[in-house]
């Protein structure tokens, strides 16, 4: 964990000395750290479509040996085995955490008391949002990923409809993480939210072009 901490902030250092603004700087270590750790977020997306899927031909094997228990256990077990290999792959996504975790005692414990051109009406990144700003820009940020399955473009399996108070929850918990969290934090989250959203979308367009093709 030393050395990750380490290796971040010698990059955060590094981004400073080019842009010379430590919102630029949290912004581009994050984006930076998101693309090294893109190929196991994609990995995990995969097995996430999978097990929708796997969802789906259960749903139908429920309809076709609906009076043949037996023969639908023996089915079902069947698939079960083949996603097994499945699952070993979303292992390997554990290995975001140290990386993750450290990029935010990294921004949390950043030494600086200083203002960005990012979030101008504030002059200390390491203070809360009094305006409340940036909370409320979190949480619409982290709505949006719900609302994804309802663009028709967008779909690429049968999904299950959000329900209101899952809306509810996401709003109350985003809130509270940044209601009182320094602006370095809420930089690091706006921006990770926004990069997980975007790769969620070209992930989907990029599936919806291999299911038509």
């Amino acid at each position: 964990m030393n050395i990750i901490l380490s290796i971040l902030n010698t990059a955060l250092s590094y981004f400073f000395s080019i842009t010379g603004d430590y919102g630029i700087s949290i912004i581009l270590l994050t984006v930076l750290v998101r693309i090294i750790l893109l190929p196991m977020s994609l990995k995990q997306r995969k097995n996430i479509y999978k097990q929708q899927i796997l969802s789906q031909k259960i749903e139908k094997l429920k309809i076709k040996y609906k009076y043949n228990k037996q023969k639908f256990q023996q089915e079902v077990k069947k698939y079960y085995e083949q996603n097994t290999k499945n699952m070993f792959g979303c292992l390997v996504t554990l290995l975001q955490l140290p990386v993750i975790s450290s990029l935010f005692i990294v921004f949390n414990k950043m030494p600086v008391q200083v203002g960005t051109v990012i979030v101008p009406w504030i002059t200390n990144m390491k203070m809360p949002d009094n305006y409340f700003i940036i909370p409320i820009i979190y949480t619409f940020i982290s709505l949006s990923p719900n609302f994804i399955p309802y663009i028709p473009f967008l779909k690429i399996v049968k999904e299950v409809q959000v329900q209101k108070i899952n809306l509810v929850v996401t709003s109350i918990i985003s809130l509270l993480i940044t209601f009182k969290a320094p602006i370095t934090i809420g930089i690091y989250l706006i921006t990770t939210g926004l990069f997980s959203l975007i790769e969620e979308i070209v992930y989907r367009f990029y599936m919806k072009n291999k299911c038509l093709n």
